[in-house]
């Protein structure tokens, strides 16, 4: 059973026409400018090539006939075509969907937009070349218009909302006379017998609703939503990766703006979308470079697991809503040389279909509804830090708490200063999450609240009285840190779940909540990113990355030895600036701070093992990493880093004990042998810690917790 009516948009510029071989070259379509596409940036991911359906003209009905049956397998329920009328009859790609309305082929449903805009050079870096103007001639061209299109508005499988022909507007501020058009529009349908007009004004950000009568309103992501909202873009970052690989230029790169997709979904329905007149749109991804090179517009990162979610909350904003008004648009079906399609491709194959399928038929009553009740922290890399969680776990934002806004600020001041004291690490915006928790509404639907953080977050949330929410909250710290940064106990008997990250967690909170109630849900690592790379490989190259319970007095005391005994080898230590000073006199150390993620990587990838001395630990994000690029691990015996590693893969040494542990380094890095298949080891465990494994845990443990 499907929850939503999903419709995805349907570009026809996969056939050659005259005017595009004028403007572009003879035989131009959409394909040219996809093949044609190069990465700009350090992570680009271009060109993106089709994989099923391969380089298709649409003016052969078999490749229209494969598209339908791949969208109606997938969850889709029909297309709508792009439509391109400038005025005074001109039209421009009307062929495939002409030949789908007079041969009944495909049997699969349609409705209309119309891309009511100027064609120019924009997106080519020639704004001022118009090739073909949009044009408003008047009642006798929008009746003319009415007529051109009436086979297709007769058609049975022409897409309806209560009766009503779906029919959106690309530009409705362009229009001249809006009322105008739609009242023609309805006069006629009334007067060929057809049920009528369902308008969709497709709006840019921020979405208000536009005059001119128009029935529902859906928005024309992304571009304009990013850049008009407080989301940084990641230009900065990215042109101090490239410098840095630059060894012989300080030109400042040309890239095109560049969004986070992740951001993009964290902010995509902002509370006006909750209108009952708004139909959601969704973006599994966009990168407009093989069309604009320098000049387009990127949403980098998106992965099939982020759009999944990004549909999920779509459609929860529309599952209360009569069946036949519950449409969702997909931009796009098609979109090659904006990258912004479904269809397989060669990198992620069905992968973005599989996530449409199962946001659209996934059954309330099986499927626990995740809210994580933090916010990104900073890592030393952004594909680090347990809050990956979130691009792995399909979740629904936190509701707003309704009761938050009627709080005075001198309550408000006074019920955080109240967690201070207990909380060290709590935030004012700590507050505003927990009130949303304490007030999330489940009806009959199953949900779980997760704080991420708990030795941040959690102290006003009060027990859960409805059976359908439960409350859960992940601690990281070892014992004795918990301790000193959380002084009370009272928040653990509110909580339906404790997640500890190292099994040496177990003992210490099962003195103050019941033992069944606490799941040991290993830390995670993102496999695919962190992999080995022999090419990079050197022999002179030891690694230490991390701050956190690392002890610095232990490594210092190591360098110094082997500094002694193997002078030839370089300690590359990635910390924190004010770390530095531990390090001034230390010889075979190279200080690193604030690298970009391009260089962390790189850095993994050529050392030769990892040294890791830690005062506590749980689980440790340095160590996974190692592990996952292939590296022997040379760390402390201590906390529960023996829920990560064993003696195939690392050397556990005594805590404090630098003379043990530099005779450890030493020992590997006079036996490459040894390294290699040490480092093959700690490659193969911590695949058992990818994110998507580590998730299914996690999942499991929510299960359990409605048992």
């Amino acid at each position: 059973m499907k929850k939503a009516r999903l419709i995805a948009l349907y570009l026809p510029q996969f056939h050659p026409i005259p005017e595009n071989d004028e403007w572009w070259g003879p035989g131009f379509t959409e394909w040219t400018n996809t093949v044609k596409a190069k990465p700009l940036f350090i992570g680009h991911q271009q060109p993106n090539l089709p994989a099923d359906l391969g380089f298709y003209d649409l003016r052969l009905p078999e490749s229209r006939e494969d598209q339908a049956n791949l969208a109606r397998e997938y969850g889709i329920e029909g297309f709508c075509y792009w439509h391109y009328w400038f005025g005074g009859g001109k039209r421009l790609l009307e062929r495939p969907f002409h030949e789908v309305v007079q041969s009944g082929k495909p049997d699969f449903p349609f409705c209309l937009a119309w891309a009511n805009h100027t064609w120019s050079g924009v997106w080519h870096g020639c704004p001022d070349r118009i090739l073909i103007e949009q044009t408003y001639p008047g009642v006798e061209d929008y009746t003319a218009h009415f007529y051109a299109m009436l086979d297709a508005f007769r058609d049975p499988r022409y897409l309806k909302v209560n009766g009503k022909n779906i029919f959106g507007v690309y530009k409705p501020k362009d229009l001249k006379e809006p009322e105008l058009f739609m009242n023609t529009w309805r006069e006629l349908a009334a007067k060929e017998g057809l049920g009528g007009f369902h308008f969709v004004a497709m709006v840019d950000f921020p979405w208000d609703p536009v005059a001119g009568g128009f029935d529902a309103y859906s928005s024309n992501p992304p571009v304009a939503m990013v850049t008009r909202q407080e989301v940084q873009p990641l230009n900065e970052e990215l042109e101090k990766e490239i410098l840095k690989w630059r060894f012989f230029s300080k030109e400042k790169p040309e890239l095109p703006q560049v969004y986070s997709y992740q951001s993009f979904v964290e902010n995509a329905f902002p509370d006006k979308t909750l209108r009952r007149d708004f139909h959601p749109c969704v973006v599994p991804n966009w990168d407009n470079t093989p069309r604009s090179g320098k000049n387009g517009f990127v949403l980098h990162g998106s992965t099939p697991q982020l759009y999944e979610r990004h549909l999920e909350e779509a459609v929860d904003l529309v599952e209360d809503r009569p069946e036949d008004e519950r449409v969702i648009f997909v931009k796009s079906w098609n979109e090659w040389a904006e990258t912004n399609y479904l269809e397989p491709d060669l990198r992620w194959g069905n992968a973005y279909l599989e996530a449409t399928r199962r946001a659209v038929t996934r059954e309330s009553s099986d499927q626990i509804r995740v809210h994580f009740a933090n916010v990104r922290t900073a890592h030393h890399s952004p594909h680090s830090g347990y809050d990956r969680f979130i691009d792995f776990v399909p979740h629904r934002r936190l509701p707003k708490a309704a009761s938050f806004d009627s709080v005075t600020e001198a309550e408000r001041e006074r019920l955080y200063q109240q967690a201070k004291k207990e909380v060290s690490w709590y935030n004012p915006s700590d507050l505003e999450l927990e009130s949303a928790v304490n007030e999330l509404a489940c009806g009959t639907n199953r949900h779980v609240c997760h704080y991420l953080y708990g030795e941040n977050s959690l102290y006003h949330t009060g027990r859960s009285k409805d059976p359908n929410k439960k409350i859960f909250v992940s601690f990281h710290q070892p014992p004795a840190a918990h301790l000193e940064f959380v002084r009370t106990r009272e928040p653990l008997k509110n909580v339906d779940g404790v997640v500890v990250v190292g099994t040496n967690q177990i003992p210490f909170f099962s003195q103050y909540i019941d033992p069944a109630k606490i799941h040991f849900v290993p830390h995670g690592v993102d496999t695919d990113f962190f992999a080995p790379n022999p090419g990079l490989k050197r022999e002179d190259r030891i690694l230490f990355v991390g701050n956190w319970l690392r002890d610095f007095d232990t490594l210092v005391a190591v360098s110094k030895i082997l500094a002694s005994k193997a002078p030839q080898l370089v300690l590359d230590v990635v910390t924190l600036e004010r770390n530095r000073a531990f390090f001034e006199g230390c010889s075979n150390v190279r200080f690193h701070s604030g690298i970009p993620e391009a260089e962390l990587l790189a850095k993994y990838q050529e050392a030769m093992l990892l040294v890791v001395p830690m005062k506590d630990c749980t689980a440790n994000n340095s160590v996974l990493e190692g592990m996952a690029c292939g590296l022997p691990i040379v760390t402390t015996d201590i906390g529960g880093i023996r829920d990560y590693v064993d003696d195939e893969c690392a050397r556990l040494c005594r805590p404090g004990e630098a003379r043990e542990m530099a005779e450890a380094v030493l020992a590997l890095a006079a036996d490459a042998q040894l390294r290699q298949c040490m480092g093959r080891k700690s490659r193969e465990k911590s695949l058992a810690f990818d994110w998507s494994i580590v998730s299914k845990t996690l999942m499991d443990a929510y299960e359990k917790s409605f048992s």
